[in-house]
């Protein structure tokens, strides 16, 4: 069951590289997706102008906003677009309109684009941008910056029922109170359908601000409502998002939901982790965290947790969370059926793995925390440090532990190593200047996972 790790870590790499490159070149990017000012078809300077531009508009169309700065408006954008022939709406140059106050635009036609917008000193009363049973719409090149939703629960943008196949891609989120992003579930789906096949992409969102562990302050939340919705796939994909200080609360991204990717996103000094809060059978792959509150905290499963590089956390770098039962349906499902393989984990201050954190951990009327993970896999995974335990295991004792490496430098210890444990240096490249891919002479290219479950208590 040999594992070549060469590739996870040249692909870890070049999503760091990508992610830093769309962020560093994002105010270009906007000057040149702008269709040009002579393709105009309507343009507008108020919200009742805007209003009959868009219901004259078609397919090929561009509708323009002179430049400005606007107050509360509100519109239901519903153009119908086609996949040659789209909608596009436009500032009349980048960055040229502001809106601030409470403003709410619902998106709802197909293949519709909004392009470079900046919303500023916004009140999110509603939410801001509602892709609301839109198909194939994206919102792109835009700025939400030092907004706020006041205790209303509401975001920046939305992903109502029935939105399907829209991206959000090349945005910026700063200083927002509030989720940035929100993929919402509920009974509306009977009516409208799942929120299918959206993407988050290329996207910054930097230096949201914390609320002593509130709720409700996520930079993404994927679903709602994990005991009831968990089970369904929404094949929501996000990737190549460059998360900096983001402390809203202690989920930056919250998956509630099926089938979602997470991929070559990077998180740097945030106080906060990459969670599955449940859900099933989601992919997290190749993302880079450095210098944060932690990794990734798994619930639920089917998850597959790989290639991943977790470096200088101040607490754990994979945590298995205990639940209240190993089946969808109440507060915490316990891991179960996870893969967790090829990360490498480095210097995580308290654990690199922790198998079955928060054990006895009570929520009230919920329950209390007491269904360890189980039937997991912890497979050629790379663990080094200088503090801590690289490996712990809290009472869960039906899960496969083999073939990882360890390298336990200063204080650190191994306190559960499971089958085949290598003891070595990794050799990494050049961990000084961040490269963590692995040289030639690397034993981790040597693990060799043998079958059967350790009897961790």
């Amino acid at each position: 069951m040999r594992i070549n790790r060469r590739k996870f870590l040249s692909l870890t790499s070049v999503g760091l590289a990508s992610t830093m490159l769309s962020s560093a070149v994002w105010s270009k990017n906007t000057a040149a997706l702008l269709a040009p000012l002579s393709s105009a078809k309507a343009i507008v300077d108020s919200k009742e102008s805007f209003a009959k531009a868009i219901k004259k508009a078609k397919a090929g169309d561009t509708l323009v906003i002179t430049n400005g700065r606007y107050h509360n408006w509100s519109a239901i954008i519903d153009c119908q677009g086609s996949a040659k022939h789209g909608v596009t709406i436009r500032p009349q140059s980048v960055g040229g309109v502001v809106f601030s106050g409470v403003n709410q635009f619902t998106i709802s036609g197909r293949y519709v684009t909004l392009d470079g917008f900046h919303f500023e000193q916004c009140v999110f009363e509603q939410n801001l941008l509602d892709f609301n049973r839109s198909e194939h719409c994206r919102i792109q090149n835009c700025v939400f910056k030092d907004s706020s939703n006041k205790g209303s629960k509401k975001s920046a943008i939305s992903i109502s029922p029935g939105a399907q196949y829209n991206h959000i891609t090349d945005c910026r989120f700063t200083n927002i109170a509030a989720r940035c992003v929100n993929l919402m579930m509920s009974k509306a789906m009977i009516k409208y359908g799942v929120p299918i096949g959206n993407v988050i992409a290329k996207n910054h969102f930097q230096d949201l601000p914390s609320f002593s562990g509130d709720n409700g302050f996520e930079a993404v939340k994927i679903g709602t409502n994990q005991p009831k919705y968990g089970h369904i796939d929404v094949a929501t994909i996000v990737e190549e998002n460059l998360f900096l200080r983001c402390n809203g609360e202690r989920e930056i991204i919250s998956n509630k939901c099926g089938g979602n990717t997470y991929r070559n996103n990077v998180f740097q000094q945030c106080d906060g982790e990459l969670v599955m809060r449940g859900g099933t059978n989601c992919l997290v792959e190749g993302n880079r965290f450095i210098e944060g509150a932690g990794g990734i905290r798994i619930s639920g499963a089917g998850h597959v947790i790989k290639d991943n590089v977790i470096i200088n956390s101040k607490g754990t770098g994979i945590r298995l969370f205990y639940g209240m039962s190993l089946v969808q349906g109440l507060h915490y499902q316990a891991p179960t059926k996870c893969l967790i393989t090829n990360n490498t984990i480095i210097n995580a201050k308290r654990a690199g793995i922790h198998i079955g954190d928060e054990r006895l951990n009570e929520h009230g009327e919920n329950g209390i925390q007491t269904v360890a993970p189980e039937n997991n896999s912890i497979i050629n995974n790379i663990i080094t440090g200088t503090s801590g335990d690289l490996c712990m295991v809290d009472r869960a004792p039906n899960n496969l532990i083999a073939g990882n490496l360890y390298f336990a430098q200063g204080d650190a210890i191994v306190s559960f190593p499971g089958e085949d444990p290598m003891f070595a240096d990794p050799l990494f490249r050049d961990a000084s200047k961040g490269d963590y891919r692995l040289s030639t002479a690397s034993p981790a290219l040597q693990s060799n996972p043998t079958k059967g479950a350790s009897n961790a208590q």
